[in-house]
């Protein structure tokens, strides 16, 4: 979604049940997700419903508070489902950029079974992220989290000590802006020649 004017995606059973077992997904299929200058958007609770999201970008959308709303999620889930539900856990790739109002990605620790790659640029306001010192334990490699901003790395708020030391935190460009960076140089240098 780019440029997008929606304010708002409501989640709603079309059809009371007796079975609202969590395998009644709404978005089974869904496994990319990028949201880009929705300004209006204030969060993206609704995917909670998209099991299979192996990666997830939201940029430049400048109202957007929180990935997951804790308050939202309550009022959307059944009971069975706040406790089986789990967001994420297919997701290998996360990018949060130009999201001045963002607070939060969950309100808790994930186990992030899959996570391989994950950055943040200019979120001023996200602190706490959702790791404890238990999550992407299973990737196999040491997921470390990237950001291009010292200052922001330098006021994030660990679950504790042991999470601080289990993810290391790295300041440096994203891979395009790396990209676009040799281009230029390679670029002048043959047009110096």
């Amino acid at each position: 979604m780019e440029h997008s004017r929606m304010v708002e995606i409501n989640v709603k059973r079309s059809t009371p049940s007796l079975n609202k077992s969590p395998t009644n997904v709404s978005f089974p299929n869904l496994s990319t997700v990028h949201v880009v200058r929705c300004h209006g958007l204030k969060d993206l609770t609704w995917l909670l419903f998209a099991p299979n999201l192996k990666v997830l970008t939201v940029g430049r959308s400048t109202q957007v508070e929180d990935i997951i709303n804790k308050e939202k999620s309550a009022n959307i889930l059944t009971e069975n489902e706040a406790v089986t539900i789990i967001p994420f856990q297919k997701l290998e790739r996360f990018r949060g950029y130009d999201l001045p109002e963002l607070k939060s990605i969950y309100w808790g620790p994930l186990p992030f079974p899959r996570l391989k790659k994950f950055r943040i640029d200019r979120c001023p306001n996200l602190r706490k992220l959702p790791f404890d010192s238990k999550s992407c334990s299973s990737v196999g490699e040491e997921l470390v989290i990237h950001s291009g901003e010292q200052d922001w790395i330098d006021k994030v708020e660990w679950e504790d000590e042991e999470t601080k030391e289990r993810f290391p935190l790295s300041i440096g460009s994203s891979e395009t802006e790396t990209v676009l960076k040799i281009l230029m140089e390679l670029s002048s240098t043959f047009a110096s020649t």
